[in-house]
């Protein structure tokens, strides 16, 4: 249908009212909308130095009375703050006298504060119903002067890093941040690190909003976990994210057996992150339950046994479809993928490392943490086992394949990388050479894709290596369970 001459021209209105719609007509909305999204897009790595520490936000501002109008009134959404160093920023006095939030960022390593840094610390805290945010690093000297100008409460304080250096571990003043009460306090984030549990178990137990818990604890003179950590986890019912990081070093707790009774369980929290001894990790999941977890990380020394870890996983309920193994040197780590995150290639969410001590051998290591895994090993469906930087050879000689393989029985598909592949076929026949073969070995095994072997193999040669497999898959074959063997691309 044709347009009427009325119509033409309301559209040719409405084309130069676009045309005269330059950056300084935007709306309101749409302004901050864009300035919203200009700092979502920083990294997030560089988000704290750049958004904040650099002021980016200050350019905006700088621009027009109109920008800097927006910008002022959308200060919580924009996160706008002012970020107060030992040498930043200039013309602090004015700078404060402001109406936007404080983030503390001082860190003392080896030399002593200066006078100036001093005051600078003294004026911001000075603010205490403004400062949302510390970071502060430093030994006994520089803590010395912190804690003396917090011991009033800090009520928006929303985050908190406390970094104790040079061997530097105090127990936290009762009167911090308005202690002992501190009724006031709606941290949200904390991170502390080289910390004994006994020092900070009190202010742990008031840290009630808690959303994010980072711990670097010194457990040669902490209790254990159940009797510690484990109480003051139980008061945080909001927590999302766990980070714990304890000494490798051996320590001899008693394992004690668990009832439900005793399990504190934490439904929110979705990341769990440890590094560190297995012996405490083993005793702080004894009383943990956590069945929403989606991002798991541990690195650990295996030193068996393995007791409460596997009912802890056990309980997560995400379902995980494939496994990956990749040794790199000495270590080896096996990652879980979700059937969403093996679709779409997505870096997985559950991983598990580990490292042999002197006082565990390969074989012990491996299967330790495959047995914390054993429920969940038998239910993916595919299985890829790759060695990167790592000597095939040499981990041939150490893991009992066989008994690592019989965990998976419900893989379709083996993958491998970097593997000796005659190996893997001579692993592969052990059982169907004798008569009657073993049919429960792999039982749902329909198709292995071979990598680029250990021993650099020329593409010439692809025909002996499959050649290898050609008595699996024969067997295989006449009971009705055919397997495919190819090389990936």
């Amino acid at each position: 249908m044709e347009a009427t001459d009325e119509q033409k021209h309301l559209s040719g209105h409405r084309l130069r009212a676009v045309e005269k719609l330059t950056i300084n007509h935007l709306p309101d909305e749409v302004l901050l909308e864009t300035f919203d999204f200009y700092r979502q897009g920083i990294d997030s790595e560089s988000y704290d130095h750049q958004w904040r520490r650099e002021n980016v936000w200050f350019n905006l501002a700088h621009v027009c009375r109109k920008w800097r109008a927006v910008i002022f009134t959308s200060a919580s959404r924009l996160d706008l703050g002012i970020t107060v160093g030992p040498d930043e920023p200039r013309h602090i006095k004015t700078i404060l006298s402001g109406p936007w939030p404080i983030f503390i960022y001082f860190k003392f390593v080896v030399r002593q504060p200066t006078r100036s840094a001093l005051w600078r610390m003294r004026a911001a805290l000075k603010h205490h119903d403004r400062v949302r945010e510390i970071n502060f690093r430093g030994g006994w000297a520089h803590f010395d002067k912190f804690f003396k100008e917090t011991n009033r409460t800090f009520p928006v304080l929303e985050s908190l890093v406390l970094g104790f250096e040079n061997g530097f571990i105090p127990k936290l003043p009762d009167i911090f941040l308005g202690g002992p009460d501190l009724l006031n306090l709606h941290l949200r984030r904390l991170q502390l690190e080289h910390v004994f549990l006994a020092n900070i178990s009190g202010f742990l137990l008031t840290a009630t909003a808690l959303t994010d818990l980072s711990l670097q604890i010194d457990t040669a003179f902490s209790p254990p976990p159940k009797t510690s950590l484990l109480v003051c986890l139980q008061c945080m019912r909001l927590l999302r994210r766990l980070d714990l990081h304890t000494a490798y070093k051996f320590l001899e707790f008693p394992l004690q057996p668990s009832t439900p009774e005793d399990i504190v369980p934490l439904s929110k929290l979705t990341c769990f992150r440890y590094v560190g001894n297995i012996v405490y990790l083993d005793i702080l999941a004894a009383g943990l339950s956590a069945p929403s977890l989606q991002d798991v990380d541990f690195d650990f020394p295996v030193e068996p046994p393995i007791v409460h870890l596997p009912r802890f996983i056990n309980e997560i309920e995400e379902h995980y479809h494939a496994i990956h193994v990749t040794f790199r040197g000495w270590g080896f780590h096996l990652s879980l993928q979700s059937r969403s995150e093996y679709i779409n290639h997505c870096k997985p969410h559950f991983k598990l490392g580990s490292v042999p001590t002197h006082r565990s051998r390969p074989p012990d290591s491996i299967l330790g943490i495959s047995s914390a895994l054993s429920t969940r090993l038998t239910a993916v469906e595919e299985l890829r086992v790759t060695f990167d930087e790592a000597d095939a050879n040499v981990w041939e000689d150490f893991i009992p394949w066989r008994r690592f393989l019989q965990q998976f029985s419900s893989v379709k598909a083996l993958r491998t990388e970097g593997a000796n592949n005659f190996y893997i076929a001579r692993t592969l026949l052990q059982d169907h050479e004798e008569p009657g073969c073993d049919l429960a070995f792999l039982p749902a095994l329909e198709e292995i894709e071979l990598g680029k072997n250990s021993m650099s193999t020329p593409e010439s040669q692809r025909g002996l290596e499959l050649a290898a497999f050609e008595p699996f898959v024969s067997v295989r074959q006449q009971a009705g369970r055919p397997v495919k063997v190819f090389f990936g691309a």
